[in-house]
């Protein structure tokens, strides 16, 4: 009786049913699958000697959605659902394939396994796998277009300060799960974008602007990314060019026009004060006084741009200038001066370049007779070259700038010599 019993335990001790193999597990991450492309689920697993497969249930929970039966194995005969009938066969065990997957066949893949043994004991075994459907972003012309916007922008949600903004795309789908476009700085910093509208993605650039080649690309490990095509256009890095300079003058620029308009709204609800109001005669034209020398001063534009009539050899100030621009007539092309009409900051940049073999250019920007910006530059054999000053500064009404050259062995080669400048603002 006891050999009997230690022979039960071993048999028992050594008995196991349905071995799943190692390929799924339930506690791994999603499967990826491109949309278009097959999901494939290798359930496979061994049987113990007495043990037989009485059915099979497969079912899918998509995400968000209650749980759908997809087929069924009974009497050796795979039954899939009408719906996926053509699409969905059967693989070795308990695998399936279903073809042609969409994004809304996401979800949560199982199959129920259902055995009998001799005794005709039934066991129930699970097995269930995460299946993720990819799908790729598109755009309206097939390809990705980055560019800089011709107006600056004002961030009212962080520092309210105007920014020259980027834009990249147009997307019409952005792909599931939905890509973000990255950027890199001219320095090589990876920046996200700041915000995505209308099918562009957007960056704002930070004060003050950096100029240089800025880069926008679809992050390679984006899932959706991955399903591109090989060679698809959409995985390319696209470049624009971000001059400083310009990039810096259409921030003004962008601040000047929200400041007139801030002024026309001031102009436009005094208008409305005077019309709905009783003030007495004398306070109502002394405020309008002091508004209209508010507009005068405010709207004020003073600017200039003059190139060299002819060469110029030698030390001196920098004449004859033919002027091209010269808003409230404060430079002089006689005498290549430019003179302060009104108290406020300015900003002056001039270029020159020589043009004759061990010649130079030793160019300074003059206020009042003293330096605030130099430019050294030499001619060696047919290398031409060139240099350039720039200063912002503060003038009081009739104050003076002008340019200077230092050295008396000088050649300026008019076509390339130039001077602007232009009042950034005026004092209240």
């Amino acid at each position: 009786m006891f050999r009997f019993l230690v022979i039960f335990w071993l048999q028992l001790a050594g008995y196991s049913g349905l071995q799943w193999a190692e390929r799924f597990q339930d506690n791994s991450g999603p499967m990826e699958v491109c949309s278009g492309q097959n999901i494939r689920l290798f359930w496979n697993f061994t049987l113990a000697q007495d043990e037989h497969v009485k059915d099979m249930v497969w079912t899918c929970q998509p995400d968000g959605n209650a749980t759908e039966l997809l087929a069924s194995y009974v009497d050796d005969t795979f039954v899939p659902m009408s719906e996926f009938s053509g699409r969905l066969s059967h693989l070795q065990d308990g695998g399936i394939e279903l073809s042609c997957a969409t994004i809304l066949e996401s979800g949560n893949y199982s199959v129920t396994v259902n055995t009998v043994d001799n005794n005709g004991d039934e066991t129930l075994y699970r097995q269930t796998a995460w299946v993720k459907v990819v799908d790729t972003p598109k755009t309206q012309n097939g390809r990705i277009e980055v560019r800089q916007e011709r107006e600056a922008v004002r961030d009212d949600t962080s520092d309210r300060q105007w920014h020259v903004h980027l834009s990249c795309g147009h997307f019409s789908d952005l792909g599931h799960p939905p890509v973000e476009a990255e950027w890199k700085t001219p320095n090589g910093e990876t920046l996200s974008s700041s915000y995505f509208h209308k099918g562009n993605f957007h960056l704002l650039l930070s004060n003050p602007v950096k100029g240089g080649n800025y880069t926008c690309s679809l992050p390679s490990l984006s899932p959706a990314t991955r399903c591109l095509p090989p060679g698809s256009v959409l995985r390319d890095d696209v470049t624009v060019y971000v001059d400083e300079v310009a990039a810096r003058f259409s921030i003004m620029e962008a601040h000047q026009v929200a400041m007139e308009t801030r002024l026309d709204e001031e102009r436009a609800a005094f208008a409305v004060f005077r019309d709905n109001t009783s003030l007495e005669k004398s306070q109502m034209q002394g405020e309008m006084e002091d508004l209209k020398i508010r507009l005068d001063t405010a709207t004020l534009r003073v600017s200039f741009h003059a190139k060299l009539t002819s060469p110029f050899t030698g030390s001196g100030t920098l004449t004859p200038f033919t002027v091209i621009t010269n808003e409230g007539d404060a430079f002089s092309g006689t005498t290549g001066i430019f003179t302060a009409p009104r108290n406020g900051t300015y900003f002056f940049v001039a270029s020159a370049g020589t043009y004759s073999s061990d010649k130079y250019v030793y160019m300074s920007l003059q206020k009042d007779g003293v330096s605030v910006s130099r430019a050294l530059t030499r001619q060696y054999s047919s290398y031409r070259t060139m240099g350039s000053v720039q200063a912002t500064l503060y003038l009081m009404v009739g104050q003076s700038v002008w340019l200077f050259s230092d050295l008396s062995n000088s050649y300026y080669y008019y076509p390339s010599t130039s001077f602007t400048g232009f009042l950034i603002r005026a004092d209240d």
